[in-house]
């Protein structure tokens, strides 16, 4: 789906958060044409900057260096840079797009292994040296919005890709390697600014563009208002990436506990069955729907997570449930409804494990090696996992029980449970099972015996609790995924968007009008009030979240986010990092001890002139 086709939440100039592209006209582009002088001297002092990092790089990292980037980048060099380039926040960005072309260089060209090693080297040192340049930048409010979120370019005829900030480019370089990038998006710094972003703390705003043909973003720190009826008014708390991601975690649990009753063996509750699977139906639609809109936006890449994976074979199931449904309609046959039981009986094996990733941390994880590893370091993990086995399977030898048309060959539930136990301790039953009417239970419980037996005693176990036990891998890899995850949302229109599952209500209210009437100041009122009254439950809830989160941080703002205080975050600690925060303390220390120096000598001073 295109930016032009997406339906916003609201589509209003004064919410800057929703217009990231705006309406070009006339005026705007005479005003952005008589800016061209201007900005070309700008721009040749990016490019000064850029030259200057390069000949740096170049002189630290030549053919065959042996030293690795942590001697080269040391704090003489960091000054020097620092100094040279005039103190200007584009630096960051300029060492940043250096590595980035270096990294396309590499891609491109089919050279040696030793000029492939020099590059590689030089790319480190280019990261490096952009995180020890964001630490000489002591104000935070400057850091976010200056340094690390600022977008610049080397032409005003540049591409889209050079229209970039700090952490676009950085993302940019880790998605085509993880080895690129890992160490400056797990910064201590940097996940403080992208926490903010997380959290709504730091906000996109609206700027012209120059030739006004790419939409440009910067950010701002909103100010929070403690009124609750203000607050609510505020519709941007909606696109919050944080808020946004706990209306997944309300599908995905609701369709949980949807699919538990309709499991439940229980007479009171079998004759909703029908209503319990209309609800099903309905979540799953939304979620296709938005799926598709993804996929549109991101090809096969969006399945390359493990969630999108899981979620892509639930809708798969309902899928040919819905077709065996249709097919029964068409040409009755009494052998498809126990068919189309025995298919929904598969759904439990992937939902239990698709809100287990969602519920990880309550952030978004990273790749399948990183978030299985993090989920098995945690304490208890192991019992998690094989309990949620234990509940999955059970659930979906419930259903797959009322299938059958001899209820003599049912098995109870407690024939299910010793089972299931039996299975856990390495002694399956398979003679117990054979003797079901239909086979497909056999096939699930030899399933069951294989992901506990094999999967988690003989696979996972020893693999993940022993291979990476590291201290550094692990926690930088999933930051930096977190970091490229909340950079997209945050990049992307996705969150313009009504979430499911009330983007069914979009196409029923929202798109028809838009399509009649189009897209005047009306019609964008509308909206408004309309979006208003569809998350008033929503609304209330971020409001208290927001007003909430103000008051416990009456005292402190955005600018002194500590990350070391960020909840489940596992921040690597090394030993420069320490140090760093035991200089930056004793800064603190000095600057206090200063201040109260000056204090005193003019209270003396005030008392000289009284006792003349």
């Amino acid at each position: 789906m295109s930016a032009d086709t997406r339906t916003p939440l609201v589509n209003d100039s004064q919410h800057s958060y929703y217009c990231l592209t705006p309406e070009s006209d006339e005026n705007d582009n005479s005003s952005n044409k008589s800016c061209d002088d201007e900005y070309d001297n700008f721009y040749e002092e990016i490019n000064e900057k850029l030259t200057i990092i390069r000949d740096v790089i170049r002189y630290l990292v030549p053919l065959g260096s042996i030293k690795s980037a942590e001697e080269l980048i040391i704090e003489p060099v960091v000054d020097y840079v620092f100094e040279k380039c005039k103190k200007d926040p584009c630096i960051v960005f300029v060492a940043l797009y250096y590595a980035r072309g270096l990294q396309k260089m590499i891609k491109a060209d089919g050279n040696g292994p030793a000029l492939i090693s020099m590059r590689t080297k030089r790319i480190e040192c280019s990261e490096l040296l952009a995180i020890e340049l964001v630490h000489k930048f002591d104000d935070q409010e400057f850091i976010f919005t200056k340094v690390l979120t600022k977008r610049y370019a080397f032409s005003q005829y540049d591409d889209l890709e050079t229209r970039k900030n700090a952490l676009d480019l950085a993302a940019r370089i880790y998605s085509e390697n993880s080895d690129h990038g890992t160490l400056f998006l797990s910064d201590d710094e940097v996940q403080a600014c992208l926490y903010a972003l997380w959290t709504g703390h730091l906000m996109p705003s609206q700027v012209s563009d120059i030739s006004c043909t790419v939409a440009v973003t910067d950010y701002h720190i909103p100010k929070h208002n403690s009124n609750f009826f203000e607050t609510y008014k505020n519709l941007d708390l909606l696109c919050i990436p944080r808020n946004q991601y706990l209306f997944d975690v309300f599908a995905y649990v609701t369709f949980l506990l949807i699919y538990t009753l309709f499991a439940a063996n229980i007479d009171e509750i079998r004759k909703y069955d029908s209503y319990l699977e209309t609800m099903m139906y309905f979540l799953v639609s939304s979620f296709i729907l938005d799926d598709i809109r993804l996929f549109q936006k991101h090809g096969v890449k969006h399945f390359t997570y493990l969630r999108k994976l899981l979620s892509f074979i639930i809708y798969a199931i309902f899928i040919i449930d819905m077709m065996l449904r249709i097919r029964n309609l068409i040409n009755p046959d009494s052998s498809l409804p126990p068919l189309h039981r025995k298919i929904l009986s598969l759904v439990p094996l992937f939902l239990h494990w698709r809100v287990l990733l969602l519920l990880d941390a309550f952030q978004p994880v990273g790749r399948w090696l990183t978030q299985i590893s993090r989920i098995l370091k945690k304490s208890m993990s192991y019992y998690i996992l094989l309990s949620l086995a234990f509940f999955a399977f059970f659930q979906s030898f419930l259903v797959l029980q009322d299938s059958y048309n001899n209820h003599n060959d049912v098995l109870s539930e407690w024939q299910i449970f010793k089972l299931l136990i039996k299975g856990i301790l390495i002694a399956p039953d398979f003679q117990t099972v054979n003797e079901v009417e239909h086979r497909f239970g056999f096939l699930l419980y030899s399933f069951y015996v294989f992901i506990v037996s094999i999967i988690l005693f003989a696979v996972l176990l020893p693999l993940f609790m022993t291979a990476l036990s590291t201290r550094r891998t692990v926690p930088e890899e999933y930051l930096s995924h977190f970091a490229y995850l909340v950079l997209r949302e945050v990049r992307q229109q996705t969150r313009y968007n009504y979430p499911p599952p009330f983007n069914i209500l979009c196409y029923i209210f929202i798109l028809p009008i838009y399509c009649i009437f189009g897209k005047t100041r009306n019609v964008r009122s509308y909206v408004k009030i309309l979006t208003g009254i569809i998350f008033f439950i929503p609304m209330i809830i971020f409001t208290l979240i927001q007003i909430r989160g103000g008051k416990n941080n009456q005292e402190k703002d955005v600018r002194d986010i500590d990350v070391k205080e960020l909840p489940d975050l596992p921040i690597p600690q090394d030993e420069n990092q320490m140090l760093r925060i035991i200089l930056h303390k004793l800064d603190i220390i000095n600057e206090q001890q200063s201040r109260l120096q000056s204090k005193l000598e003019n209270i003396e001073s005030h008392l000289g002139v009284y006792s003349v």
